[in-house]
């Protein structure tokens, strides 16, 4: 039976360029001190052997370098998926290596290694109860939770958007699914306290109320239904808001996954939409547009948002200042599943 072909090594480099292994080392780490013409025939070296870098070797063997770290919760939801695939080819881009890792929900978690490691970290929707501070790098940038350096997107922008779409087709029975509220709000006004002016979902419902209030619009407590973003929540809430006795004619989840979950919903029930029930969701991920109906949501920019936290961990681990951003801006994607009431709405 053939073997598989050994690794190639660092001696092995060191072979062909006619130098030490620590002079590798040093070419590969960017160590300054090597002259251009040895570092030129390392570097052809490693073209020639098809040597790769074990970046975490790297890491272990020069401290705080090239890497980056990616530390999120979950990792099969397309939320994460947009932003890592924005950071991945960002860090590609700078030539930075990125190592992510799922946190599981103890917070016994040890992530002091991803601190010795890395020259900078991305947190994807920390939880404001995680006692991680003291275990990651120095730089820490967060997408969507709380940090010193957070990136978010104008949640309560983009609720008024979809919220705004809606009352122009002239819907007034209008139904919530929230995402999942990290702070006490009051479900009906939407008012929170000001600690949690960084909860998505809290600014999502937030949005959804003001714009009924300056709509003169009143609707049912009944409308707005606890989601937590995820399709079975929004499965459940949605039997419960048709069985209403007089069931909403609109809408509007905090997520795809929800919204998708609505839709599924509705057609089981021998529902069409959008002729019978329109609906909205946020985030436009990339089934949003391939779903049947193509489904009408709030955008927001993940994959700039994961590019953009790289470029600036990097500019941070390279000692340079860098200014915070506003939030990103959302984009309302009007598509097939919103649509006029049916003509047998009246105003309740």
């Amino acid at each position: 039976m053939t073997q598989p072909p050994r690794p190639i090594t660092i001696a092995d480099v060191a072979q062909h360029a006619q130098v030490s292994a620590m002079t590798v080392s040093n070419v590969i780490n960017n160590k300054p001190h090597v002259r251009p013409q040895t570092r030129q025939r390392v570097l052809d070296a490693i073209a020639r052997t098809g040597y790769r870098v074990n970046p975490m070797a790297r890491a272990l063997a020069g401290g705080r370098g090239r890497m980056l770290s990616v530390i999120t919760r979950q990792l099969n939801l397309p939320y994460v998926s947009e932003i890592l695939m924005g950071a991945a080819e960002s860090a590609d881009a700078l030539n930075y290596d990125l190592a992510v890792l799922m946190r599981g929900t103890r917070t016994s978690n040890d992530l002091s290694v991803m601190s010795r490691l890395s020259a900078g970290a991305l947190l994807i929707q920390p939880d404001s109860r995680d006692e991680v501070g003291a275990q990651l790098p120095e730089h820490v940038i967060s997408v969507d939770g709380p940090s010193a350096r957070p990136l978010s997107v104008d949640n309560y922008g983009g609720a008024r958007q979809a919220m705004a779409h809606l009352l122009g087709l002239g819907h007034t029975r209008v139904a919530i699914i929230t995402g999942a509220l990290a702070f006490r709000v009051d479900p009906f006004t939407g008012a929170h306290s000001a600690d949690s002016d960084r909860d998505d979902a809290a600014e999502r419902l937030r949005g959804y109320h003001d714009a009924l209030r300056d709509a003169r619009v009143k609707v049912p407590r009944t409308y707005v239904q606890d989601g937590d973003y995820r399709k079975p929540s929004a499965e459940l809430t949605t039997r419960q808001l048709l069985s209403l006795p007089r069931p909403p004619t609109a809408i509007f989840a905090s997520s795809d996954a929800m919204a998708i979950g609505a839709i599924h919903v509705a057609q089981d029930l021998g529902l069409s939409v959008p002729r019978d029930l329109s609906v909205v969701g946020f985030d436009d991920f990339p089934i949003a547009s391939q779903t049947r109906p193509a489904l009408t949501t709030v955008r927001q920019p993940l994959h700039q948002m994961g590019a953009l936290a790289i470029r600036m961990l990097v500019e941070l681990a390279e000692g340079r200042a860098v200014p915070m951003p506003p939030p990103f801006q959302t984009e309302l994607m009007i598509r097939e599943s919103t649509a006029p009431p049916p003509d047998r709405e009246k105003a309740p």
